[in-house]
């Protein structure tokens, strides 16, 4: 076999993807409040998103599941609801986790591709660029990667968002430094 040679550019990619019922199970549960504060970062929770307003009015159900864990669908007369269905019956809620679960793979696949450093999903901001030229003057996602204590700003990745169905996809791509660092790139002028 030939020898394999490294990939030329400084760049790594991430990807995550979710289970969007699984989210509204956890929103719908006692530890929602919880999971929101893991996932959102002091920066996120203080823009207030419209979108999480519905987790503010209406207070966790108390849990009917063993060992508080949250099912991935309701049930009517035994039959389990399709996403579909959950979303017809609870359509704020579910818009709330589907924004939750798309935030989700986007900070997981910020993290995946900034393997170079040890990052928490607090460390990774997802915010919209605002561009004049788009509608409503919303751009796409950028992750905001918080710089570390010796650096002056925060860097910024590639993000793609995406829904369909009962899942949230994304999709992150890095700069990393340490490819440079260790001679294996090409030199980017």
């Amino acid at each position: 076999m030939k020898p394999l040679r490294p990939f030329p550019f400084p760049l790594n990619v991430g990807t995550d993807i979710c289970q969007i019922s699984r989210v509204y199970g956890i929103l719908k549960s006692p530890r929602a409040t919880r999971f929101v504060n893991r996932i959102f970062s002091p920066e996120e929770q203080a823009g207030k998103d419209p979108r999480l307003r519905c987790l503010e009015r209406h207070r966790p159900l108390r849990s009917a599941f063993p060992n508080d864990e949250p099912k991935h669908f309701e049930v009517d007369g035994g039959k389990p609801l399709t996403s579909e269905e959950i979303a017809h019956r609870d359509p704020e809620r579910w818009a709330a986790a589907a924004f939750v679960a798309g935030r989700f793979a986007a900070k997981e696949a910020a993290i995946k591709a900034h393997s170079h450093r040890r990052l928490t999903f607090h460390d990774v901001v997802i915010e919209r660029r605002g561009r004049s030229e788009e509608r409503l003057g919303s751009g796409p996602p950028v992750a905001r990667i918080k710089g570390e204590e010796a650096e002056e700003e925060d860097v910024s990745a590639m993000i793609s968002i995406s829904h369909d169905g009962d899942y949230a996809t994304a999709v992150c791509m890095a700069y990393d430094p340490s490819v440079m660092d260790s001679g294996r790139g090409c030199e980017m002028s």
